[in-house]
């Protein structure tokens, strides 16, 4: 699995790339009857369970399933896959498609359970959208073609967001229908006058989620990504704009990876609700800087998303550094207070920018950097240094991926985890056992070594445990 379990770009481009190579991976002839078990299984069951079974599993296929799994098997002898155990690898990898999902990729086409096909023909369902567009066509408005168009394509299995919706069905269809009643009202809604919504004598352009929420059904949250609701119009919204999204999430959003959104990244997003004419939340996603521009009173200060896009020209820097953790940050920064402007002593700036991510990368700090990076404003390099961690190796290719011609690692190598491991305590924290097993799938963008050094290591390491290190680098450029 190793040749397609990479961290992923936040870029559409990256994501097709990705899905190619998915799609590559799995058309080699040794997956062809297990994947064709594993749907038939799937289908059967309506969930990964079970298995599916390859009768005298050929040479070939041993070889190709032995690598995936990580077994030994001989040809010849029939192999039992457990579908539980197939998905828990796909959800592990960087490429984290439940069973359905795949099939779609592969295929082009849903993986319809035995309950699914049943559904649709039962005269419930079909009055399920009946009752939706009673619900949302009314005092003469009618239903727009857009919002028509997608209740058309889940009522046979095909539109965007049909899982969610069928997913709801089979706990409550009381609960389906008033959830797809909310979005499509609130889609009716965005679509009415060109978008333009009246919250006063005039009409604006866009209108804030929380509020389009609000006006739509009278619950400001009902519309996050984390409600039914939420999804279902995220779903509808980006299969219109014919969006390919990656899955990643960030700190700041509500982002969970259910089985049609496949999660996205921030901004990615933020995009599809900003072409909507759906204003999101551009200010509690936030981003810590410290600028070493000479001639400037530079910080610690806060940008929010509003603040990054709204701000003028940028002036260009020599590098920047970027650290995971805000107390490392904090610490970087107490360094360069000695020499503050208006102080004696102070010494050149080096015109570098330091940045703190706190955990992932919200949209604020990606938005930051993509200016930065997309305006040509760095001289040098993105210098990035993080947790010895899986969370950390993740964070870490994500912006490995999005800023490849710039990003070097800062201290967050194989060659720094060992001597890091050298000086390390007694008291240092190991890896689970699962842990380990996602350490020997998943490889550091950078360093193809060092999420094996770090396996055959056990232990995990911090940033402040190499404070030390940052220190003595930060001391020379300021």
């Amino acid at each position: 699995m190793s040749q397609w379990r990479h961290g992923g770009s936040h870029s559409s481009e990256e994501t097709r790339n990705r899905t190619a190579r998915a799609k590559s991976y799995f058309s080699q002839p040794g997956f062809a009857r297990m994947l064709h078990a594993v749907w038939g299984r799937y289908t059967s069951l309506g969930k990964a369970g079970g298995y599916a079974v390859i009768r005298e599993a050929t040479a070939e296929e041993c070889d190709t399933i032995n690598t995936f799994f990580g077994w030994y098997r001989k040809p010849g002898t029939d192999l039992r896959i457990s579908l539980t155990e197939f998905e828990r690898e796909l959800e592990r990898s960087a490429f984290p498609f439940t069973i359905p999902i795949l099939h779609e990729m592969l295929t082009g086409a849903q993986l319809l359970t035995k309950s699914d096909r049943k559904s649709l023909a039962e005269q419930d369902w079909q009055a399920l959208f009946h009752t939706v567009e009673q619900s949302v066509v009314h005092d003469g408005v009618q239903l727009q073609k857009s919002v028509s168009e997608w209740l058309a394509g889940m009522k046979s299995g095909n539109g965007a967001g049909y899982r969610t919706l069928r997913e709801l069905w089979g706990s409550s269809p009381e609960v389906a229908a008033q959830e797809l009643v909310k979005a499509a009202q609130a889609w009716q809604l965005i679509l009415a006058r060109n978008g333009g919504i009246k919250l006063n004598e005039t009409y604006q352009a866009g209108i804030r989620l929380p509020v389009l929420a609000a006006m739509a059904t009278g619950n400001p949250h009902a519309l996050d990504r984390s409600a039914p609701a939420g999804r279902l119009l995220f779903q509808a919204l980006r299969s219109s704009l014919h969006e390919q999204l990656p899955c990643e999430a960030d700190g700041d959003e509500s982002s969970e990876c259910s089985n049609e959104t496949y999660g996205t990244d921030s901004l990615a997003a933020r995009e599809v609700y900003r072409r909507a004419g759906i204003l999101d939340d551009d200010i509690s996603s936030y981003v810590h800087i410290y600028n070493l521009m000479r001639g400037f009173d530079v910080g610690p200060y806060i940008m929010s998303l509003r603040q990054v896009e709204a701000a003028g020209a940028l002036l260009p820097v020599e590098n920047i550094f970027v650290v995971e953790n805000p107390a490392v940050f904090s610490t970087l920064s107490d360094m360069v207070e000695p020499f503050r402007i208006g102080e004696t002593g102070r010494r050149d700036s080096g015109g570098s920018l330091l940045l703190c991510t706190s955990g992932p990368a919200s949209a604020a700090a990606l938005r930051l950097l993509d200016r930065y990076m997309d305006e040509g404003l760095v001289r040098g390099k993105l210098h990035y240094s993080g947790d010895f961690d899986i969370k950390g190796i993740e964070i870490g290719n994500v912006l490995a991926s999005r800023y490849a011609s710039h990003f070097v690692p800062w201290h967050f190598d194989s060659s720094s985890y060992v001597d890091g491991c050298k000086q390390a305590n007694q008291e240092c924290v190991s890896f689970s056992e699962d842990e380990c097993v996602r350490l020997g799938k998943t490889q550091a963008i950078w360093d193809e070594t060092l999420c094996r050094t770090m396996g055959i290591n056990g232990i995990k390491l911090f940033q402040e445990q190499l404070i030390l290190q940052l220190i003595k680098d930060w001391e020379d450029i300021v």
